[in-house]
């Protein structure tokens, strides 16, 4: 008996929390729809530019109600990393240089320990401290900001290879971007390029 009722409820969670695909969430400016063949489809228009950003990709369950969103088109270096050494030569002096998949990142802003200490750095990428400890390393070009933890503190020499560059109003990768999914409305995460809002469903998708 008391399996019976186990199972039966079971069965009513299930069927509740299973979702009628496709499902489109927003309104005339920004809309995303979400397909039962785990496909996605997001424009966004109404940017004041003109004409209209597409994104597609595909979608994989999560835990509950979260998705994960990638575009088909991904970049080519996703995460920034560094590699650090220590150089006698610098004693008193700290030199850090960026690049980018295209090669040395030329006149980026560079700034060490929380921001502390910043310089711009030359046309090779290259910026030079006066420290002698190294926390961490903030870059910033154009729009794109990151801060990088260093490990050893000892380090006077760093090289960075920052990930892919996004400068588009509505950014070109979604790479395991979380959203929560719920029958009446869509709500996506912070992220790097955008704050945590939400998108209401579309009962009826326009043709």
């Amino acid at each position: 008996m008391k399996l019976r009722i186990i199972l039966s409820i079971l069965i009513i969670v299930s069927c509740a929390s299973q979702k009628e695909y496709p499902i489109t969430y927003g309104n005339v400016c920004s809309e995303i729809t979400i397909y039962p063949d785990k496909t996605f489809y997001y424009r966004t228009a109404c940017t004041g530019l003109g004409g209209e950003f597409l994104r597609k990709g595909t979608w994989k369950q999560g835990v509950a109600d979260t998705l994960f969103l990638n575009t088909y088109e991904q970049p080519k270096i996703v995460k920034t990393t560094y590699k650090g050494k220590v150089n006698p030569k610098l004693k008193g002096k700290i030199k850090i240089q960026v690049y980018d998949k295209d090669g040395a990142l030329g006149y980026v802003n560079i700034q060490i320990n929380d921001k502390k200490l910043g310089v711009g750095a030359n046309d090779e990428g290259i910026g030079l401290f006066d420290s002698e400890i190294l926390k961490n390393v903030t870059y910033s070009f154009l729009d794109q900001e990151e801060t990088i933890k260093i490990d050893n503190p000892n380090y006077n020499e760093i090289t960075i290879l920052i990930r892919d560059l996004d400068f588009e109003l509505v950014q070109n990768y979604f790479t395991n971007m979380p959203i929560v999914l719920t029958k009446n409305k869509i709500v996506f995460y912070p992220n790097n390029i955008e704050k945590r809002h939400e998108k209401k469903r579309i009962k009826h998708k326009r043709k």
